[in-house]
């Protein structure tokens, strides 16, 4: 980063810049996922009527989109999930991460991404999704969200499943393309009347949009929210 581009990011994380801390940092295994418990002082978490994002800096000059989950309104506190697979600078930050650690984020910000009151609503993604899912299942409330989360690792689904309250289902990477994994998943679903959430990787979620609106007889939506390539 050039001299001058860096002396207006200071100033711009001057102006606009926020700050949290960290509470506390969970691996799972193996450590390529993680779950962030934040402390966001000043944030009004009662006003969220849809999924958040919040711009958090990874290392200088770079920043990545994470959806804030889990949230306590009361205690101002959240949880990022980090899928960690990929070796980034987003994996990186939360690899780095513990206790007492201060981060840095440029707000939080809704996403499209919010219940349909009208409709049941099915979620399907990978692994990156699992926080943006579990966001949208506490604003539309248990029982109202159903669907899939493709996750690579046994021990990671075996994680999910234990660790979290969700009528979301954890599936195995039976093949390497999730759009397929997905696509068998789907063939024993009846998607009629619902609101379908894609989420996860970009080619994916717009490959698999197409394929269910292709469905015979859907009558459904398709929302779609792409993280990376």
């Amino acid at each position: 980063m050039n001299l001058i581009k860096r002396k207006a990011l200071v100033i711009f994380e001057k102006q606009f810049g926020k700050t949290g801390h960290v509470l506390d940092v969970r691996a799972w295994n193996p450590s390529t996922f993680y779950e962030i418990d934040l402390h966001l002082p000043g944030v009004d978490m009662s006003k969220w009527q849809s999924v958040q994002h919040m711009k958090c800096k990874v290392a200088d000059g770079v920043y990545r989109d994470y959806t804030p989950a889990h949230w306590d309104e009361d205690t101002q506190t959240c949880t990022l999930y980090v899928d960690a697979a990929h070796d980034g600078n987003g994996s990186k930050w939360a690899a780095s991460l513990k206790p007492k650690d201060q981060i840095t984020y440029l707000g939080i910000s809704s996403t499209f991404t919010k219940p349909v009151s009208s409709a049941s609503l099915t979620c399907l993604g990978d692994s990156s999704a699992i926080g943006h899912f579990l966001a949208l299942e506490q604003l539309a409330g248990k029982g109202n969200v159903s669907g899939a989360v493709v996750i690579k690792e046994e021990e990671h689904r075996k994680a999910f499943m234990s660790y979290f309250d969700s009528t979301l289902e954890a599936i195995p990477q039976k093949v390497s393309s999730n759009i397929n994994n997905l696509q068998e998943w789907l063939k024993e679903q009846n998607l009629d009347g619902r609101a379908v959430y894609l989420a996860g990787n970009v080619p994916m979620v717009v490959e698999l949009r197409k394929i269910i609106k292709a469905l015979p007889g859907f009558n459904g939506r398709v929302k779609v929210q792409g993280f990376w390539w």
